[in-house]
This record gives structure tokens, sequence and C-alpha cells, in this order.
């Protein structure tokens, strides 16, 4: 379904640049810490990409039912392979397979990596996803999933973008709890729960036992 010319739809260029940062980390994480070999899951991520960006190559202005089901499909992929490198980055602790400085720089980017994953899921899961919370008539049937304060205000117009998610991610990561944004639906409050989970561990277990190894 098109949207409508004169609705200004959200920009590609923000969450792509900063989708691939992340595959960038994933590719110069340590060995001990490599699910696959280190170019297999940028080239997945980069195939998966490509056909949302010939479907959207500028603004999010257009979406199909495989387009969006990618994109879902795509958000939840970042996230479980992050959760996955939590888990073999602990496992690399625990069995002494890694040094104190790799276990430092693998805590950082899996940190920010996580950051990412759950700033695109939630950014693709909210209200539908950045057409269907722009274009009226697309995903209609989406519940909203984050109120915002701006949304608060009587007769703003204004609309969420891929940054205001991504920020609602970093301090989730953060404070372990919602601070501006506060989560509408039970799927909202669940991936909250699990980012702040994961962002405990690695604070909590991960970076002390990562400076008893300097020590």
């Amino acid at each position: 379904m098109d949207a409508p010319a004169k609705v200004r739809a959200e920009h590609r260029w923000p969450v792509a640049i900063v989708v691939l940062a992340a595959f960038t980390i994933y590719a110069v994480l340590p060995d001990q810490v490599q699910i696959l070999p280190r170019w297999v899951l940028p080239s997945l991520g980069v195939a998966a990409l490509v056909p949302l960006l010939v479907k959207n190559p500028r603004r999010f202005s257009t979406e199909s039912t495989w387009s969006r089901w990618l994109s879902l499909g795509f958000g939840f992929g970042l996230v479980l392979v992050n959760q996955v490198y939590v888990v073999l980055m602990i496992a690399a602790l625990l069995d002494a397979s890694i040094d104190g400085p790799n276990v430092l720089l693998t805590v950082l980017a899996v940190w920010a990596t996580n950051v990412v994953a759950y700033g695109v899921l939630f950014w693709e899961f909210d209200g539908g996803g950045p057409v269907a919370r722009r274009f009226e008539g697309v995903g209609d049937e989406s519940p909203q999933d984050f109120l915002f304060p701006q949304q608060q205000r009587a007769n703003d117009a204004w609309k969420p973008v891929f940054f205001d998610y991504l920020y609602f991610s970093l301090s989730n990561m953060m404070a372990f709890s919602p601070t501006d944004v506060m989560p509408l639906t039970t799927r909202a409050k669940a991936l909250m729960g699990l980012q702040a989970l994961t962002g405990f561990v690695i604070l909590a277990l991960v970076i002390s036992r990562a400076v008893n190894i300097l020590a």
C-alpha cells in the first residue's frame, strides 16, 4: 500500500547506518565468542537488508505483507543473535578462555549491539512499524506499544522516529526500567524486561568478573 503524497515518511538511512555499524562490531569480536565464521552474520544481515532497501530505498513510504514480516524477522534476529553472544561471553568467562582486555572489549561491543538490536525491534513493533505509524489505513489493527511524552500533548501530530527508539533502548539498558517512555502492552513490557535483564547481567556480572581478571 502506497502512502499519501502529502505525508512525509521517515528516512531510511539512520536505521541502515546504525545496523551496519552493529554488523561491523559483530565481525570484529574475538574468536572465543564468534558463533560462526566472522563474515557469515554480516553477510546474512546485508542479504536481509537488500530487499528492504529496494522496497523503500530512501524513505519508509510503502509496505507489503512480505516486507513487514521480513522487517520484524530482521529485528527479532538481531535480538536473538545478541542474546547468543551474551551466553557465549559468559561461557568464555567461566572457562577462562578469554583474557581480561578482550573481555572488556567484548562486553562493550555486546552491550552496544544490544542497544541497537532492541532499538530496531521497538521501532518495528510500535504501532505496526514506521509506515503504519504515519499513514492511515496501514496496519490500523496494530496497537500502540509505547507512549512518548510528546504524544500526551493535545492536538500534537508528532510521531517518533528511529532515533527516539534508539535513545529509549539506551535508557532502558542503563536504568533497567522505563524513564520517559512508558510501555502500554504486554509484549512491550516483556521485551523491555528481557532487555533490562540482559543489561543487568552484562553490567553486574560480566564487567565485575572482567575487573577481577584484570586485578
